[in-house]
């Protein structure tokens, strides 16, 4: 299994059968956080969704589908983080992340990036990164732009979130580029 430390408290480890409880507990604790942003955030959230996720993201890392990682503090999990989707034909991937309340801004996100994006553009031999976000989500949108994403375009009113349409940013960033700027190797 594949897994990254991020600090000495703070690892991303593939998802495991019984991380579905926990999963399901955290993502209820951020109803109220995650609700403005995510589409697949609920109401009606249950256990049987967040098993159906962890066993989906377990049969699509076994298909080099997509390769997704809980983070936990400890033994706590506190988000999730990973390439959303694979096309090896063109070798790009997109990531995709969200991180519990009490957790945002003490820099994880932005490391387990740097960990990914270096994973794949030096290991899985990919040129192209994607991350979209919500145009509304300012503290998303700091992670690519912190390392030198392009920002490619709005998707207007493409999601359909909490009764209304919403725009999306799209950003890229190419492995050439990375390899040139000072973001590869920069401390947080």
């Amino acid at each position: 299994m594949i897994s990254f430390r991020v600090d000495d408290q703070v690892t991303l480890r593939g998802f495991k059968s019984d991380d579905a409880e926990a999963v399901f507990e955290a993502v209820s604790e951020n109803f109220e956080h995650l609700n403005p942003f995510m589409v697949w955030i609920r109401p009606d959230y249950s256990p049987a969704m967040a098993k159906e996720f962890i066993d989906r993201s377990i049969l699509e890392a076994g298909e080099k589908k997509s390769l997704g990682f809980g983070i936990f503090r400890v033994e706590k999990f506190i988000g999730s983080i990973g390439f959303s989707t694979f096309d090896w034909e063109a070798r790009t991937t997109e990531i995709g992340y969200w991180i519990d309340k009490h957790e945002q801004g003490k820099g994880i996100i932005s490391a387990a990036c740097r960990l990914l994006i270096n994973y794949a553009f030096d290991e899985l031999g990919l040129n192209r990164i994607q991350i979209r976000c919500a145009a509304e989500n300012l503290a998303s949108a700091a992670i690519p732009e912190k390392f030198g994403f392009l920002k490619e375009g709005v998707l207007r009113q493409s999601q359909f979130r909490n009764g209304n349409l919403h725009d999306f940013l799209v950003y890229g960033l190419l492995a050439s580029e990375w390899r040139a700027s000072d973001s590869r190797h920069q401390k947080l």
